[in-house]
This record gives C-alpha cells, structure tokens and sequence, in this order.
C-alpha cells in the first residue's frame, strides 16, 4: 500500500512527469545559482571597489582597523569571487559554503541589523543578507549534491 501521507501534493497533477524529470536538477540550480550570484559581488570588491578601499572601509570599522582589516578585505573579497565559483560548481563545497554562511552571519547582526528589516527607510535591511547567509548554511550542510564536482572525484568534505 502506498504511504500517501508522506506524499508531495503536486501544484499541477498533470505535470507529474514533468516534475519527476526535473526534481533531481532542482538542488544543482539553487546551488549553482547561490554560488554565481555571490561572483559579481567579490569581482567587484576586487576590480572596482578596490580591496584597499574596501579595508579602509566598512570591513575596517569591523575589525577595528590596523593590521587585521587588509588581509580580512583580501579573504572576503576572494571568498565571494573564487568562493562563489567552487560553490556553483560543488567543489570544497562544505567548507567554503559555511565560510560564506559566517561571512552572512557576520554582515546581518553586525551591520544590517541595527537597521531593521526594511533598513530604516534606507532600503538596506537585515532580511536579504540574512536569507543568503541561511541559505548559504543549508549548502554547507547538504554538500556538493550529486551534481558536483566534489561527488565527481569522490571527496565530499
């Protein structure tokens, strides 16, 4: 007998063979898309922002300045250019995601939330900064996936 408690109830039942094709791509897409989006973000903190400016700036109030804010610009920045490309490829996928998730967790309580939500008329608010670093946490614990580069060469971290 089939465990119809357990089952997913289709949007659109008619679809069914479509839904069944694509469900072992959808995990690979959110992955894949986290991991590209989090690029431009590290590119330009490399190419146009500058890693210097990006010390002397927010990062640098975050550490205190000196000696720490230099080397701490230069790993996010890196963090989220190369970072993001391993994530959407699934390569060191735990590691670098929980990576990610810390560097999230580090901009929504520190600087956005004393914001609020909404950003206090500003626009810039602790909700998105804090959906990227949950969902950048749940990549960290699911891993690579089976469309990875890590499952490829067998070392899943």
């Amino acid at each position: 007998m089939a465990d119809t408690a357990n089952e997913q109830k289709l949007l659109i039942p008619g679809l069914k063979s479509f839904y069944d094709c694509v469900a072992p791509y959808v995990y690979p897409m959110i992955r894949f898309a986290a991991g590209a989006i989090l690029i431009p973000h590290g590119w330009l903190k490399v190419t146009q922002q500058g890693v210097a400016a990006i010390a002397a700036g927010g990062i640098g109030k975050l550490v205190g300045g000196g000696a720490l804010a230099l080397p701490t610009a230069y790993f996010v920045s890196y963090l989220e250019l190369v970072g993001g490309a391993l994530i959407a490829i699934g390569l060191f996928t735990r590691p670098v995601a929980a990576a990610v998730a810390i560097e999230f967790a580090v901009i929504t309580f520190m600087v956005h939330w004393p914001r609020g939500f909404f950003g206090g008329g500003d626009g810039i608010g602790y909700e998105f900064p804090l959906l990227w670093g949950v969902l950048f946490f749940a990549i960290a614990l699911r891993g690579g996936g089976h469309l990875s580069v890590d499952r490829k060469i067998g070392k899943e971290l």
